[in-house]
């Protein structure tokens, strides 16, 4: 997808396989160290605000994997709050909830080619 930025790619595909922050910050940074996670979450933080505000992306927060199934999708002050709690990004194994992704109802504008886009918002 050249229309995309090497991290917008990177968000857009862990959105589509319903992936958990932590997950996302491990396949940028290709790393599990959560030290190197922090250095890149200012910048996936802009990018979900943003998309979620477009309704690219959205968040869930749940019991469990993928976290849009049994939970209920996060927004406004509440997602804010959520992406600027760094141990929101880290992974924790005994964790009670899960926060991940999930595409949103016009993630075509920025999945398709922009010569395909047909922007009805």
């Amino acid at each position: 997808m050249e229309w995309l930025s090497e991290a917008e790619e990177c968000l857009l595909l862990n959105a589509r396989e319903m992936s958990p922050l932590c997950a996302l910050l491990a396949d940028w940074t290709k790393s599990e160290d959560e030290s190197k996670w922090d250095e890149v979450r200012p910048m996936f933080l802009e990018m979900i605000k943003n998309w979620e505000h477009r309704r690219i992306v959205e968040v869930y927060v749940g019991p469990q994997w993928p976290a849009h199934f049994e939970g209920v999708r996060v927004k406004g002050e509440d997602l804010l709050l959520l992406l600027h709690n760094p141990r929101s990004w880290h992974y924790d194994e005994g964790a009670e909830v899960v926060i991940s992704l999930l595409p949103g109802p016009m993630e075509y504008l920025v999945s398709a080619p922009p010569e395909e886009r047909h922007d009805h918002a």
